[in-house]
């Protein structure tokens, strides 16, 4: 019931606010999106979920369709519901309204929003389900993956400054989002003695100020974000004590267990930074970087992390080809307490062995870099066919792969090749 109750309040209410403003002919414009997407790898085990060497579609492929109303000059509404795997189980796909807000505009350099709305995180964040408004075959998940939660149910403000050279916006937001962080366990899950992921709930706040400079030929974004994360009815790990193993292990002499620490956090601090540029160089170049820096304080020490990429394309007739360079790294901390807790798998009991790697699959670490090669096709200005090859090359440990039963995810270089046509209508 609650959760009906929220689907109301996000979807429909914005609808009903903006119909109680003064009545007129309401204006409708319908739109959808797609792409259909397919990736592969050279690499038995999972890449970002679903991609290994069998092949698969669900890594890319989406479905949406979009509604906009126009009530007035002034005042609008939008919806949008999207179909794509599920955000909480790896085998299932879920329809999901992705937006779904009142907007006011009580003149033309103020918007004022209300309702279910994506964060203005970075340049391709509030768009990055529709395919056919960017080249890549996929977004650099080192960078696009940092945000803990991309929507929220809030306000958000902005004001526009024109200028002759560049046209300045800062959007204030505030608001507040349910979501799942996905864990995986090469041996065990939490709570399953067996290998596989698992969904966290995670009841996250946020609040955020962006400043953009926009032009006809150059776009630059910073932004701060401060959010709050908590469990819904429970506390939230805080970190990790060294003693007898657990369950069961007192009495067993040294070399003990590290194991999660019996006190816990109500909420979680959770801040990041983030920068981004577009820039258009001669003969239709065009060198684009975008960074994110999070922190969290947390038992899963490796979300404590910094990602960013580089990217240089050319437009060439209805062809853009692009490179780009990707790094995501966890803190010294996580990668650290990671090579201690798996070095310590090795000594303790044989019994407690699992159970000391998946202490160190909590710390949810990444370490890995990734260079990609690949090219848009544009079909019309609505449609686009992408290729791409990329390679993955991981460090100590990574996160975006889920490591086999006695094996590792670092150490591991994985070339991934994908296909993709994606469009608007």
């Amino acid at each position: 019931m609650n959760k009906l109750r929220g689907i109301f309040s996000a979807g429909v209410m914005p609808f009903l606010v903006a119909a109680a403003s003064p009545a007129q002919a309401v204006d409708l414009a319908w739109s959808g999106f797609g792409t259909f997407g397919y990736a592969q790898s050279d690499a038995p085990a999972n890449y970002q979920r679903f991609i290994d060497e069998k092949g698969t579609f669900k890594r890319d492929s989406i479905l949406g369709a979009q509604v906009d109303a126009r009530f007035s000059q002034q005042w609008g509404a939008t919806a949008q519901v999207k179909l794509a795997p599920s955000d909480h189980s790896d085998t299932q796909w879920q329809a999901s309204l992705a937006w779904a807000f009142v907007s006011w505009r009580p003149s033309d350099d103020w918007l004022i929003r209300a309702g279910k709305l994506r964060l203005p995180f970075m340049l391709n964040t509030e768009n990055a389900d529709v395919g056919a408004t960017y080249d890549f075959v996929r977004l650099p998940q080192e960078v696009y993956s940092i945000a803990p939660t991309t929507d929220v149910v809030g306000l958000s403000v902005s004001k526009t400054w024109f200028g002759e050279t560049f046209d300045w916006t800062a959007e204030a937001y505030s608001g507040k989002a349910s979501t799942y962080w996905r864990y995986y366990g090469r041996e065990r899950q939490y709570d399953v003695n067996k290998p596989g992921s698992w969904f966290l709930p995670i009841d996250m706040k946020s609040s955020g100020l962006v400043l953009t400079a926009r032009s006809l030929e150059h776009t630059f974004r910073v932004g701060y974000h401060e959010g709050e994360a908590s469990r819904p009815g429970e506390k939230t790990g805080a970190g990790f004590t060294y003693g007898p193993c657990l369950p069961g292990g007192g009495g067993l002499p040294p070399p003990y267990c590290y194991n999660l620490a019996p006190s816990g956090m109500d909420k979680i601090r959770v801040p990041i930074v983030t920068l981004a540029a577009s820039v258009s160089l001669p003969e239709n170049f065009r060198l684009t970087g975008e960074f994110g820096k999070m922190r969290i304080d947390s038992a899963s020490r490796g979300l404590n992390r910094w990602g960013g990429y580089l990217a240089l394309s050319k437009r060439i007739g209805a062809w853009t080809p692009y490179v780009y360079y990707a790094k995501v790294k966890s803190s010294d901390e996580a990668r650290s307490l990671y090579r201690q807790f798996n070095d310590n798998a090795n000594v303790v009991n044989p019994a407690y062995r699992t159970y000391q790697r998946l202490m160190a699959d909590l710390l949810a670490a990444y370490d890995q870099s990734t260079v990609a090669l690949g090219t848009s096709y544009w079909v019309s200005s609505k449609s686009v066919i992408k290729a791409e090859w990329s390679r993955v090359d991981t460090g100590l440990v990574s996160s975006f792969v889920d490591a086999p039963v006695g094996g590792e995810s670092g150490n591991r270089r994985i070339d991934i090749f994908s296909l993709s046509y994606s469009f608007t209508f």
